[in-house]
C-alpha cells in the first residue's frame, strides 16, 4: 500500500515538472516574440512615408545599450529607452549588477538578443 502511494506521488511530481517545463518554454517563446515585435516597432499607422524605428538594414550608427532603468533592465536605442524587461536587477549576481549599472553596449540586434537571453 505504501509503495503504491509513493509511486502515485512520483507520477504526480513528474507530471508537474513536465507541465512546468512546457509552460516555461511557451512563456519564453512568447517573450521572445514580444521583444522582437517591440524592437521592430512596426507602426501600422497607415502613413506610407513614416520611417520605421528599426529598418531591416541596420544603420552603422545604431547602438543599443542594456542598462539599469528604475531597478529593471532597460533597452536603449541610440540613447532613447525603447523597452524595459520585467527582470529586477537586484535578483542578479553582483557582476551582472555592475555591468548593467555601467551599461552594456552592442551594435546589432543579434548581439542584443544574445544579451537579453542571458537575463530572461
Amino acid at each position: 500500500m505504501e509503495q503504491e502511494l509513493n509511486d502515485g506521488y512520483k507520477k504526480d511530481y513528474l507530471k508537474t515538472i513536465i507541465i512546468f517545463t512546457l509552460v516555461l518554454i511557451v512563456a519564453l517563446a512568447f517573450f521572445y516574440f514580444l521583444i522582437s515585435k517591440k524592437l521592430d516597432n512596426s507602426n501600422n499607422s497607415g502613413a506610407e512615408n513614416d520611417q520605421p524605428a528599426f529598418e531591416e538594414t541596420e544603420n552603422v550608427d545604431t547602438r543599443y545599450i542594456v542598462k539599469d532603468y528604475n531597478g529593471k533592465i532597460g533597452i536603449y536605442e541610440n540613447d532613447s529607452l525603447v523597452y524595459t524587461l520585467d527582470t529586477y536587477i537586484f535578483t542578479l549576481p553582483e557582476k551582472d549588477k555592475k555591468l548593467l549599472s555601467e551599461g552594456i553596449s552592442v551594435s546589432s540586434k543579434e548581439e542584443l538578443y544574445e544579451i537579453l537571453e542571458e537575463y530572461y
